[in-house]
């Protein structure tokens, strides 16, 4: 006597779950995660081989988002702070700036957050020349590569160009 054994397919995890989880690793903001769970769709219908319609999808994700948003469990401020803090250390306004408008976050709530750091940029911009450099350059080679190092982190070119000229803070 033989069994056979009826394997069901797997389910995946509701859209619900799979937002939870991720938010439970760290701050996304909206436009970010909508994204993730796309990707996340796309995947679990290519593994099942289940017809994806992008419509449904679509809206089936911006429901979870708005349903999390009025629950406070997404939020694109809190994401901006979140992002600010773990990035002024290495990086400058610029930069941060720019991955704030990558990641869809709106320019009248990171406005705040960015004044904030333009306050700081030269201090924090310093610091980092300091650790990694410490000396003033003695010959234009190395003045250009002390230039490009701080100017590729994001640091306006003016506090560079201080920095590298000599000026301390205060």
């Amino acid at each position: 006597m033989t069994e056979v054994s009826s394997k069901k397919p797997k389910q995946s995890p509701s859209l619900k779950a799979r937002a939870l989880r991720l938010l439970s690793l760290r701050e996304y903001s909206r436009k970010s995660l909508a994204a993730k769970l796309a990707e996340s769709e796309a995947r679990w219908a290519k593994l099942t081989e289940f017809e994806l319609n992008p419509q449904a999808s679509a809206s089936n994700i911006d429901a979870v988002l708005d349903d999390f948003e009025a629950r406070g469990w997404l939020s694109d401020e809190r994401f901006a702070e979140a992002l600010v803090r773990r990035r002024s250390e290495r990086y400058g306004t610029r930069k941060i700036q720019e991955d704030l408008q990558r990641a869809g976050v709106d320019a009248q709530q990171s406005a705040q957050l960015l004044a904030d750091l333009r306050e700081t940029e030269f201090e924090r911009a310093y610091g980092l020349w300091s650790k990694k450099y410490g000396v003033k350059a003695q010959d234009q080679k190395e003045r250009a590569r002390q230039y490009r190092f701080l100017a590729s982190k994001g640091f306006g070119l003016d506090v560079v160009a201080r920095i590298i000229g000599g000026q301390t803070p205060d």
